[in-house]
Order: structure tokens, then C-alpha cells, then sequence
């Protein structure tokens, strides 16, 4: 019984001290980044995927290479009690749902989780040196992160692909190009949306193109595809190719500082036949937690990147000779619009 009141006085004196509410949220808000952690160093380390099935402490710290068997144990526990993991006898195995996912391999929640140790946490961890950065001086996440933020961005791909079959449907290009083409979803997206158009694709990361190419190979649409490694803004098509009835640039506007993206607009327009169109489509800035902490992580990039405002989407394309097609949102939660212009 004194166990008891002690405990029931120990809830009284919380209750009258401090802010208990706020103090109350703090150890939910803690127990939410104990999981995020957690799961983030479940993927980077490789473990998840071998908890996919019941693994015994000795396995598991065979594949980790590990020589302090006491901390693999704990780790391990922190998973147990966060019901991410289960024990069976001396055996543990993925349990929550979160964690079987991961364990199965699901590419986008994969890309997250290792994204929160990678580069999402450094921007606040490095808050007062970011703020006195030097113009133009900042993290270099873009490069270093190239193909975990692109495979991040896939978790839009429920949204983007069906604006796209509706575009593909109505403008009916015989050529498009693809800007920014990352992992090649959207490409092929796009080859398989009409199977007579022909599709290229530009990106900076080599990596990630190389993936790209061997992807569009293994599902037989290589032959209609082509991936160039170049900066979109001094590429030139080879030689005697005609232009392209329809350019997208998916999730990669906010690279480009926002002074440059009229020119960037007007070189794209060069690109493209008379009547062709432009397909932008990007999160914009402010309208929920999201977008503000992307817009916050790109702002401590190296260079000038940057959330545009939708407003500031269409003033730019006006101002590089487009008339706006179409404007619309994509995801109800979020502010993630697609926007289609024309050159007047």
C-alpha cells in the first residue's frame, strides 16, 4: 500500500509542479523519436531485413559484424518494448507493422527511415552554424543523399502518375521529356501511359541514372527511353531530333534558385514544339508541417534552394512566355500542385 500512495503522491506533486500537460506530450513526442531512431537504425544496419524471419542474438550479430554483443542486446530490447519487435525464446523477429514492412523490403519506407539519420535531423542538429553561414555556404545533402531523396520522393508517386496518364491521354506527345528523372518512375510512367511515345530523361546524379536505365531494362522499356546525365540547363538533344510535345519537371523545381527558374522555364520552352506544353508539379511553400520542413532542410542546402509559393509558380511561367493550362492540387492534406502551361 505505501508502494501505491507513494506513487499516487508522486502524480500529485507533477500535477502541481510545472506544466504537466506540455510534460505529458514531451514523453509521447520522445517515445514517437525512440521509434523513428530505432526503425532508422534498423534499416541503415541492414538487421531489418534479416528480422524478417526469427533470428537468434548470435545471427543477428554475425551479419552486423558485432563485438559487443551487450549493446546489439539492448538495441534489440528497445525494439522489444516499443513492440516493433518481437521475442521468441532466444529468437527475435519483426512484429509491429511499421517494422514488417521494412522487413519486406517496402522501398519508400525504407528511403524514409534511412533519410531521418542521413540528412533530416542534421539541418535542426546544426541550427546556430546554419544560420551563420556565409551566402551560397550550407549542407551538401542534395549530392551526398542523391539517391535516398529521390527514392523519398516516391512516396508522391500515388498521386503524380495518374496526373500524368490524364495528361499523356489528352496531349498525346509523340516525344517528352523528362527533368530531374531521378529514379526513372516518372519516365516510365510516361512510356507506359501511351505505348508509342518515346521518352528522355535528365539528371545530375550518374548513380541514380545508372539505376534508372538498369530498371527501364528489366521491365523491357529501354528501347523507348533514354537517360542523359546533364545539368537540364546547358543540355542540348542531339542533332537533327525534333522537339518534345510535353516536359515535366516532378519534384525538382525547388533545386533551382528561384531568380534562375524563369531562365530555366524559358530554356525548356526551347525545348518544345509550337503548342507543347510544360507539366510542373512541386510541394509548395507553407500549408502544413511538411512542406515547412522541406522548405527548411532545402533552405540549408549549399546554394539557393527553395520551396516556390503556387503564386510564385505562375508569375514565373508568365514571365518566361507561358499561359497557365491548368492548376490543381494533388494530395487533399497537402499543398502539392501541378501546374500546365503553354508557351503563348
Amino acid at each position: 500500500m505505501r508502494s501505491v500512495e507513494a506513487q499516487a503522491r508522486g502524480v500529485l506533486a507533477t500535477l502541481r509542479s510545472g506544466h504537466p500537460t506540455a510534460r505529458a506530450l514531451a514523453i509521447s513526442d520522445s517515445r514517437a523519436f525512440v521509434r523513428s531512431v530505432f526503425l532508422a537504425s534498423a534499416v541503415r544496419s541492414g538487421l531489418l531485413r534479416a528480422l524478417a524471419f526469427p533470428r537468434s542474438l548470435a545471427e543477428l550479430a554475425a551479419q552486423a559484424q558485432c563485438a559487443r554483443l551487450e549493446r546489439l542486446e539492448a538495441w534489440l530490447e528497445v525494439g522489444v518494448e516499443l513492440g516493433e519487435l518481437r521475442r521468441e525464446g532466444d529468437r527475435y523477429l519483426a512484429r509491429g507493422r511499421r517494422a514488417r514492412a521494412l522487413a519486406a523490403g517496402d522501398p519508400v519506407l525504407e528511403a524514409h527511415y534511412r533519410s531521418i539519420l542521413d540528412y533530416q535531423a542534421g539541418p535542426y542538429e546544426e541550427l546556430e552554424a546554419r544560420l551563420r553561414d556565409a551566402p551560397g555556404a550550407g549542407r551538401d545533402d542534395l549530392e551526398r543523399h542523391a539517391d535516398v531523396i529521390a527514392r523519398v520522393s516516391l512516396a508522391a508517386a500515388p498521386f503524380v502518375v495518374p496526373y500524368l496518364d490524364a495528361v499523356v491521354a489528352e496531349v498525346r506527345p509523340a516525344r517528352a521529356l523528362d527533368v530531374g528523372s531521378g529514379t526513372g518512375i516518372y519516365v516510365r510512367a510516361l512510356l507506359e501511359a501511351d505505348p508509342g511515345l518515346h521518352v528522355e530523361g535528365v539528371d545530375l546524379a550518374s548513380d541514380v541514372v545508372a539505376d534508372a536505365r538498369a530498371d527501364l531494362a528489366a521491365a523491357g522499356l529501354a528501347d523507348r527511353a533514354e537517360l542523359h546525365v546533364a545539368d537540364v540547363r546547358t543540355w542540348t538533344p542531339p542533332a537533327g531530333r525534333p522537339r518534345f510535345e510535353l516536359i515535366t519537371l516532378l519534384n525538382a523545381v525547388y533545386y533551382f534558385p528561384r531568380e534562375d527558374r524563369p531562365a530555366l522555364y524559358g530554356r525548356l520552352g526551347s525545348l518544345l514544339t509550337d503548342g507543347g506544353e510544360l507539366v510542373v508539379v512541386t510541394m509548395s511553400r507553407a500549408g502544413s508541417i511538411a512542406s515547412a520542413h522541406l522548405h527548411f532542410m532545402l533552405s540549408c542546402e549549399a546554394g539557393a534552394a527553395s520551396l516556390p509559393e503556387a503564386s510564385e509558380l505562375v508569375l514565373d511561367l508568365g514571365r518566361a512566355g507561358y499561359g497557365v493550362v491548368e492548376e490543381r492540387t494533388l494530395v487533399p492534406t497537402e499543398p502539392f500542385v501541378a501546374i500546365r502551361a503553354r508557351r503563348n
